[in-house]
């Protein structure tokens, strides 16, 4: 009996020892939550395919989150070249190439290998928006604030058809869609993925003012990266890939104004 009560009380005074402990442990105000999230291949068409006396620049065509790992295919109207020279930064990410490949319209496409990473949960949300049909392409401008986040698309339906495949690329918050036939017009419905940026708590890579010209200036070592800056006095977020001069230009940052103080996550 008295060593079973003695082994009761050991038990319950490490109980109290492991709750103190753990009530008291110091934490960090930021807890890195980078998470890579899917690999992949993609293509992407309907580019304007520069030439090798002209670099082409990933943040042209990769959505946020991608780091671009190979360059599989590069095709313009001189045919498909395979012989791409990438530039890539210490970290393996390719944030500019070169190739032989040519196109005087846009009708070139990439093909790319890549990685998918967040720093805050992902989201779902769906809304409509309404495209026209055009020649060969149609576009659909999306008016919800969080589409300017794009994770991901999950799916477009038009009239209970899904057109997702027919997604030809995506720039801002406008998607463009292959439409030979001019069969698209009228309200599509986008489900899609979005960061949830307000509940970052990774650290800051970077804390500033915004520069002269509302640019931000990064190194060439950052190019490629995909970025995340909140515009403090405004409470808005910009959303985007570093281009390969390292300078986020005031065209990416709508709305910011010199002198701003913001926060800048790279990853």
């Amino acid at each position: 009996m008295k060593n079973t009560l003695l082994a009761l009380m050991l038990v319950s005074s490490l109980f109290v020892i492991s709750c103190g402990a753990d009530a008291t442990k110091p934490t960090d105000a930021y807890k890195s939550q980078k998470t890579e999230i899917s690999s992949g291949t993609k293509e992407v068409y309907g580019l304007q395919i520069n030439t090798s006396a002209s670099p082409m620049d990933v943040s042209t065509f990769a959505l946020p989150g991608e780091k671009v790992t190979e360059i599989l295919e590069v095709s313009g109207d001189t045919g498909v070249d395979k012989a791409v020279v990438a530039t890539k930064n210490p970290d393996g990410g390719i944030y500019q190439f070169t190739t032989t490949a040519t196109t005087t319209s846009t009708t070139g496409s990439v093909i790319y290998k890549y990685t998918k990473s967040a720093i805050a949960p992902i989201k779902e949300a769906t809304t409509t928006a309404t495209v026209a049909a055009d020649v060969s392409e149609s576009t659909a401008t999306i008016n919800d604030t969080t589409f300017s986040l794009l994770f991901e698309i999950v799916s477009v339906t038009y009239q209970g058809s899904d057109i997702t495949a027919n997604i030809k690329s995506i720039s801002g918050n406008t998607i463009t869609f292959s439409d030979y036939n001019q069969t698209l017009n009228g309200q599509i419905t986008i489900k899609y993925q979005y960061m949830d940026v307000y509940q970052i708590s990774e650290k800051p890579t970077k804390e500033g003012a915004i520069e002269t010209g509302d640019i931000i200036t990064l190194t060439q070592n950052d190019a490629g990266k995909t970025y995340v800056c909140k515009d403090i006095n405004m409470n808005t977020y910009y959303y985007g890939i570093v281009p390969a001069n390292g300078i986020i230009q005031s065209a990416s940052l709508p709305g910011a104004t010199q002198n701003n103080n913001y926060q800048l996550w790279l990853y």
